[in-house]
């Protein structure tokens, strides 16, 4: 079932890796600084005092001291930064529990009895709108034709298969493929939508939970509130 929608608008690495990195850089200039501050300190009790080490030499050697421990200061100011960053996105994520948001994602998860829903975009007028249901194994189960204005549309698909029948509960994908009154392919992009059940941290940026399928924050296009809180 298609419905067309009036408001139209035409998917790293961790934070444990962030942080061993991070630590490991720390513990580098730390090893660094110790080195060069035991090799200077020998250095001043061996030196002749007939010939003590030349001024100038003792100055550059100061001067790297004092790089050395910008160095460390430096790395520790970024950690710091990096585990606010982390912090607020960390707090930023936890705020969409419970609301409902679109993104661009093909995927929706079917229940037997139920329908699933999606919503996609077609830049142009198009004579010939090609919409296919694709299961997790890349297979086609279910195909139809549209020709539609420009514009967004909700699809709703109940399960039926192309063999007939009803499809297993499981996720599904929608493709979308659309071309002009001369053949050539009209721009389109599809986008589900639900509710935030669950932030997953595991991953950076944390990932969001809606109607059970994982969504990246990066790929949000709207968040608004449940429609029992929107009145």
């Amino acid at each position: 079932m298609l419905e067309a929608v009036s408001n139209t608008q035409p998917v790293t690495q961790s934070q444990a890796a962030q942080t061993s990195a991070s630590e490991t850089a720390k513990q580098a200039a730390d090893d660094n600084f110790n080195l060069f501050l035991s090799l200077l300190t020998t250095q001043l009790q061996n030196q002749d005092p007939l010939d003590p080490m030349d001024t100038g030499e003792m100055t550059n050697q100061l001067v790297q001291f004092s790089s050395v421990e910008q160095s460390i200061a430096t790395n520790s100011n970024l950690e710091e930064l990096i585990s606010l960053t982390n912090s607020q996105a960390s707090d930023n994520a936890v705020q969409y529990i419970g609301k409902e948001v679109e993104a661009l994602s093909t995927a929706r998860g079917f229940t037997e009895g139920g329908t699933s829903d999606w919503r996609f975009s077609v830049a142009e007028d198009s004579p010939e709108i090609s919409i296919s249901i694709v299961d997790s194994s890349g297979a086609s189960v279910y195909s139809e034709t549209l020709s539609e204005d420009a514009g967004t549309y909700d699809f709703s698909w109940d399960g039926s298969l192309n063999e007939g029948g009803t499809a297993s509960d499981g996720t599904y994908f929608l493709s979308v493929t659309a071309l002009d009154a001369d053949g050539e392919p009209v721009n389109t992009d599809v986008r589900t939508f639900g509710t935030v059940d669950t932030v997953d941290f595991t991953s950076d940026p944390p990932i969001l939970m809606v109607d059970g399928l994982p969504v990246s924050l990066t790929s949000i296009t709207s968040v608004s509130k449940p429609k029992d809180e929107a009145s």
